[in-house]
């Protein structure tokens, strides 16, 4: 008998119907595991502090603008570095920061107990407001991607004009509908808020939580996350790193040094390069089998390269040192905005800080506290693993979907040593773990390319993978993502991995069944022909027939809650972790460790392996 925790008991009672007049005849998918919530589990709701949200610019003049790229990037890329660097652009480092601010309670929360209280005053945020602002980024991004809307009638650039103008469009419909839906629709966080002080019990001020992508992403896959831990007395930071980001918008400073030197058409060419730079996969191919790019990899025609394999891990373990050198330098800015007006400008200055990196100075002051906690998606979730041990004052980590294998990480960021079971150690520090059982991306890249296809080009797997664990074949339930289990395995402080049933790569970041809830949309009714089924993944001895396609299932994803409307299962569930986790580790709340410490508090949606020392 799985055990339950109290709060989360309605979770599992009702049967996992569609709420008639919420979903629509189609229902909410999932049907085995998203039952319908009575009420939402306490820990669950949103938090007594309305969102104060506003972009922020890190800034280096002791590094080179891009030094990852400088050695992985292409000759197109890197001529434009050359540009960018000849004229004085430092490391710049853009965030998006949710911080806890006055409320307006006068009235009633945004949307029911899954969002925020409204602020005391400031203008509701939308996501457009943290990126078409920038011309010269969006113009190009409308050129290549249906995933901006097309018809703004209201937003002009400062070159004049209007994305319906500016855009041509085409795909209209399709735009329409993306831009509605998120990049239009109001967030839960305002503009402008005033802040709110921090209450007694948070020494010095409020914990510092710092986000980071995965590969190609950018800020805004936190807005919901964001949202919630600042609802809850957080201060929260996500970067776009501008090593392999899709959105690493650093000449948005109206300072930048760049964009103030060339023309703009300058800028817009390093936005375009820098956008479609996403070279992790295709160095892979390049680096491991010679293949131009991974449409001409063919396992039966090619011979592994001697030493492609530690060219590849030795590019990560660089892409970490910069990802983990950029998390530090975030965390030392945001401690920086809770410094006194004056010292935080003089901090900032000696770093090279322009109008817009001060700009924030005195916003935060008095209200930033000493406690760290890191956490990320994919290569984010890599990057959080590595960081709590290097970067020093970080408390715990919280990774999603991705454990950091042993030949991509630095030797000084986990520092020798052996496990009791002989296994090399890793994070000295709390780190937490959530995967989904259905990863076929991670499965995809650990398994088909540096297993399976290394092994068919004649290559060994073990120069990529050398631990035991790593190499296990996946198994849905006990192991689905063995790089997570071993990087499990080898932590030595406080230790739990989270298996969430029926999720896949993207479902515990912000994603499209999160932007398209099905109340409005029906299932199967997205837009491109998104959906929230897909085909299980192979697992065992299926991994090895290559024409394997497992059976349709439906991906968790949305639930009734009482007559609070809906909830997004997949958030609901980080969402209790992250607070739970944060809590406890950054708060010394005992009753988050309780809840920690509870052996699966979602039933039959999860399975949980803990150790707390």
């Amino acid at each position: 008998m799985i055990s339950v925790a109290p709060e989360i008991r309605k979770l599992l009672a009702a049967a996992a119907l569609a709420v008639p007049g919420t979903f629509g005849a189609a229902g909410v998918g999932a049907a085995e595991g998203a039952a319908q919530l009575a009420a939402l589990p306490p820990s669950a709701a949103y938090g007594d502090y309305a969102v104060g949200a506003t972009i922020g610019f890190a800034v280096d003049n002791r590094q080179r603008f891009d030094p990852w790229n400088t050695a992985y990037a292409s000759d197109a890329y890197r001529d434009v570095l050359r540009k960018v660097e000849a004229s004085g652009q430092p490391r710049t480092v853009i965030f998006h920061l949710w911080y806890p601010a006055e409320a307006d309670r006068s009235g009633d929360r945004l949307a029911g107990p899954r969002s925020p209280w409204p602020a005391a005053s400031g203008e509701r945020a939308k996501m457009e407001d943290f990126f078409f602002n920038d011309e010269q980024f969006a113009l190009p991004v409308l050129r290549s991607s249906v995933l901006f809307p097309a018809t703004h009638e209201r937003l002009h650039f400062k070159g004049g004009g209007t994305l319906a103008e500016l855009s041509g469009g085409a795909g209209q419909e399709a735009f329409e509908t993306i831009g509605k839906h998120y990049f239009a629709a109001p967030r839960g966080a305002y503009l402008d808020a005033p802040p709110a002080s921090a209450p007694p019990s948070a020494v010095g001020g409020f914990p510092v939580v710092i986000l980071s992508h995965g590969l190609g992403g950018n800020y805004s896959l936190w807005s919901y996350l964001g949202e919630f831990l600042a609802s809850h007395g957080y201060v929260v930071a996500a970067p776009s790193f501008i090593s392999d980001s899709g959105v690493p918008l650093v000449f948005h400073d109206p300072d930048s040094v760049f964009a103030r030197a060339v023309p703009a058409g300058e800028v817009r060419e390093a936005y375009e390069l820098i956008m479609g730079e996403q070279k992790v996969i295709p160095n892979f191919f390049r680096f491991m089998f010679g293949a131009a790019s991974p449409g001409a990899f063919n396992p039966a025609q090619t011979k592994a390269v001697p030493g492609g394999v530690r060219r590849a891990t030795t590019m990560m373990q660089n892409l970490f040192r910069q990802r983990v050198a950029d998390v530090g330098l975030l965390i030392h800015t945001v401690k920086l905005l809770g410094a006194a007006e004056a010292d935080c400008a003089a901090g900032l200055n000696s770093m090279g800080a322009t109008s817009a990196a001060r700009e924030l100075c005195g916003l935060l002051a008095g209200r930033v506290g000493d406690t760290v906690g890191l956490s990320g998606h994919s290569l984010g979730s890599m990057t959080s693993q590595m960081g709590v041990n290097h970067i020093p004052g970080v408390a715990v980590a919280l990774g999603f979907n991705n454990g950091a294998p042993f030949t991509w990480t630095p030797e000084e960021f986990f520092g020798g040593g052996q496990t009791p079971d002989g296994l090399p150690a890793g994070s000295r520090k709390p780190v937490v773990q959530m995967v989904g059982d259905e990863d076929d991306f991670v499965q995809g890249v650990f398994v088909g390319l540096f297993r399976n296809a290394l092994a068919a080009a004649g290559g060994d797997p073990e120069t990529a993978f050398p631990l035991a664990p790593e190499l296990a074949a996946p198994e849905r339930e006990a192991n689905p993502q063995p790089v997570a289990l071993s990087a499990y395995l080898r932590q030595t402080s406080d230790r739990a991995l989270v298996i969430v049933r029926d999720v896949d790569h993207g479902l515990l970041v912000d994603n499209f069944g999160r932007m398209f809830p099905w109340p409005e949309f029906g299932k199967g009714a997205l837009p491109f022909g998104l959906s929230p089924s897909g085909r299980r993944k192979a697992v065992g001895e299926e991994i090895r027939d290559r024409d394997f396609s497992g059976a349709p299932y439906d991906q968790l994803d949305w639930a009734g809650v009482g007559d609070a409307g809906a909830a997004y299962m997949p958030h609901l569930i980080r969402d209790w972790y992250a607070r739970t986790v944060f809590d406890h580790y950054l708060k010394g709340d005992g009753e988050a460790r309780g809840r920690l410490q509870d052996p699966d508090p979602f039933g039959d949606l999860t399975s949980v392996r803990r150790e707390m020392r």
